[in-house]
């Protein structure tokens, strides 16, 4: 596999303490560098449920993580902007795009791929090769049932919105519009 970047999807921190997810979805992105030998770029700024700006960016955390696992620094990009999956789509895009990398591998959790595949196509549009790769979780429990099912509900409101206001793939003005205009609810 010929790849310009490794994409890293952040997941909820509590307390400056990265997830279990996160954690096992770095531990994957370190097992693809190890044979590619290629930039990782950490994707996460602070969730939805947290105040922008209090502590630290998930992205940072992950930085840190994946160092104390021996990756180099120089090897580590950081998008500390994204609050959600359709934030780090569009936000790493804006990274990547004077790079002019574009062959992309994604990686996240395995329940999580079908909204990352949703969001990094649409975000992207056509022109890039992207893949995805998902770190294993264990489907019974009952947690992990909850979060797919919020996954699927997630995606599919964001599909009909999409639709409504008319937005095309990898429109990136007007995708950066709808994802500020919804931050802003937040802060």
């Amino acid at each position: 596999m010929n790849l310009d970047v490794i994409i890293v999807l952040s997941h909820e921190s509590k307390k400056a303490n990265l997830s279990e997810f996160a954690k096992k979805r770095i531990e994957k992105a370190i097992d693809f560098y190890k044979k590619n030998q290629t930039k990782i770029l950490f994707s996460g700024g602070y969730s939805l449920n947290c105040k922008k700006g209090k502590g630290s960016a998930e992205a940072e955390l992950m930085k840190l993580y994946a160092m104390e696992k021996g990756l180099p620094e120089r090897d580590i990009i950081l998008e500390t902007e994204s609050r959600d999956t359709q934030g780090n789509a569009y936000f790493t895009k804006q990274i990547l795009i004077p790079k002019t990398w574009k062959n992309i591998l994604v990686i996240t959790s395995d329940f999580h791929i079908p909204k990352t595949k949703f969001f990094f196509d649409f975000v992207y549009g056509d022109g890039y090769n992207i893949s995805y790769e998902g770190s294993a979780t264990n489907p019974l429990k009952r947690r992990n049932k909850k979060l797919i099912e919020s996954e699927k509900k997630s995606q599919k409101i964001m599909e009909e919105i999409y639709y409504k206001k008319k937005i095309k793939m990898g429109e990136d003005e007007e995708i950066g519009n709808l994802l500020r205009n919804f931050y802003s609810r937040f802060h």
